[in-house]
């Protein structure tokens, strides 16, 4: 999905990201090895962000460490990548096809202050790019042309992609107007969205209406899923004083790209067609099937159920990705805590040992989108997943007795919440336990004697201070990496 940036801009873009995903050093010989191209190169991009870029970053050297990156603490990469996508060449030809106040490519080279060729060039950047949208470039007069609500859901992924919730600096007219449509839907229904996403339909929204005020209608549209006729009529209602003749189909489509995609509402399972309502049950079914096997509560089946069937169903009816610069569900996967990687197998395991043409099947390619949606929507999965977590077993050895070494174990639990299951040396209720770590307040010396070799013993003071809490991070993760 970052065919439309050239190869200089890719490779800064993907060094800031490989920076940005951890606070360690890196040499300049493993970044050149990970992006794949020169020394030189590398160098050459560290110059360019610690004197042109308007980013307030910094790229620091050292001649033993390498290179690390320093940010403000308001710093995030979508910025970032809002801000490559504004000074891209490409990027800004779509945004003039949008607008289709110009016909031909001399047109666009004068108005861009760049060569014809390079114009032509980028046609066929752009050409690639929205294959995934199953759209091409039209060149005589200039256009995007598909089916009209391909075009329409490109459009929106587009310009959410290059402005986010900064939707004032698009430069549409009368968001104003789009913005309290969506609003007034909210108060008129129990539909409650945040601001961002108000942002994100206004601009769809917005779309939607130039694209039919500049005659583009859809005269037949019939959603894969019924909309809720009461909201149809609402959003209809909403819409009389937009000044345009918008027809019924329209009205429909608009109430399908709506709900199904952001509205988060419920199929009508009696207005399914019977392929759809197979599909919906069988997902239920394997939900049910899948938490019984691996002893998972599911206690919002129907949430996560309706979740995966909505997904489906929009992957069906608009082709393509939903972002520009990166796909932000495999990055989140990527960078998700490890506790959630042994469900991730058992999904997988589950999916690619499917040998029929069920549902799951069909999100075998869609397999990242599955995890996430499971992920996020599983009511309870973390604590579930926190609780069947292998925990290190500790002997808590105190000078002090019972109490302060029960006390001490209260601590180191909740220091490394569900890490730890702490024994009392006194209690003596660990005897047939294998025993990982000992942390005491005594001297080492007497411990180590009745403690086998390989079992690291931590000594603490008898009121932990934050030099004990570390070591005993550093022993944990150094136990983690060995196994």
């Amino acid at each position: 999905m970052r065919l439309l940036i050239d190869s200089s801009s890719l490779r800064r873009l993907e060094l800031m990201e490989l920076l940005n995903s951890s606070d360690e050093w890196w040499t300049i010989e493993e970044i050149a090895l990970r992006l794949k191209c020169s020394v030189r190169s590398i160098k050459a991009d560290i110059y360019y962000y610690n004197t042109f870029t308007s980013h307030s970053i910094k790229l620091i050297t050292s001649n033993h460490r390498g290179v690390k990156l320093i940010l403000p603490v308001d710093f995030q990469m979508e910025s970032f990548y809002q801000q490559i996508l504004a000074e891209n060449i490409n990027s800004q030809i779509i945004e003039c096809l949008y607008q289709e106040k110009m016909d031909s490519i001399e047109e666009y080279a004068e108005h861009l202050f760049i060569s014809t060729s390079s114009i032509i060039r980028s046609i066929k950047h752009i050409d690639l790019f929205l294959r995934n949208y199953k759209l091409t470039v039209q060149k005589s007069p200039m256009r995007i042309i598909g089916t009209e609500k391909q075009i329409r859901y490109f459009y929106g992924v587009f310009f959410w992609g290059k402005y986010g919730s900064k939707i004032d600096e698009t430069g549409f007219l009368k968001l104003n107007v789009v913005n309290r449509i969506i609003r007034m839907l909210e108060e008129k229904t129990t539909i409650v969205l945040s601001p961002i996403m108000e942002d994100k339909l206004t601009i769809c929204l917005h779309i939607c209406f130039e694209r039919i005020s500049k005659g583009y209608i859809l005269l037949q549209y019939t959603a894969p899923v019924a909309v809720n006729n009461i909201l149809l009529e609402i959003f209809e209602d909403l819409i009389k004083d937009v000044p345009l003749n918008i027809p019924k189909p329209e009205i429909e489509f608009l109430g399908f790209y709506f709900t199904n995609r952001y509205l988060d509402t419920a199929p009508q399972l009696n207005q399914l067609s019977q392929e759809l309502l197979t599909l919906f049950q069988r997902i239920g079914k394997a939900l049910t099937a899948f938490s019984e096997k691996n002893s998972f509560i599911l206690p919002n089946k129907e949430v996560v159920q309706c979740s995966i069937f909505q997904y489906m169903v929009y992957k069906k009816e608009f082709q393509g990705p939903d972002s520009v610069m990166v796909n932000r569900v495999e990055n989140s996967l990527v960078n998700i805590d490890k506790i959630y990687q042994p469900f991730m197998k058992l999904v997988i395991s589950e999916v690619e040992g499917l040998t029929d043409s069920g549902w799951m099947i069909e999100m075998k390619d869609e397999i990242n989108e599955l995890l996430y949606l499971l992920i996020i929507q599983w009511e309870g999965l973390t604590s579930q997943l926190l609780q069947m977590q292998k925990k290190t077993s500790v002997l808590v050895i105190s000078q002090f007795g019972k109490a302060h070494e029960l006390f001490l174990a209260d601590i180191l639990k909740s220091y490394f919440p569900n890490e730890l299951i702490c024994y009392s040396l006194a209690e003596k209720k660990f005897q047939n336990l294998e025993i990982e770590i000992v942390v005491t307040d005594t001297k080492l010396d007497a411990v180590q004697k009745n403690i086998p070799k390989e079992v690291p013993v931590i000594g603490i003071e008898y009121m932990p201070n934050e030099r004990n809490w570390h070591t005993i991070r550093s022993v944990l993760i150094d136990r983690k990496k060995s196994q």
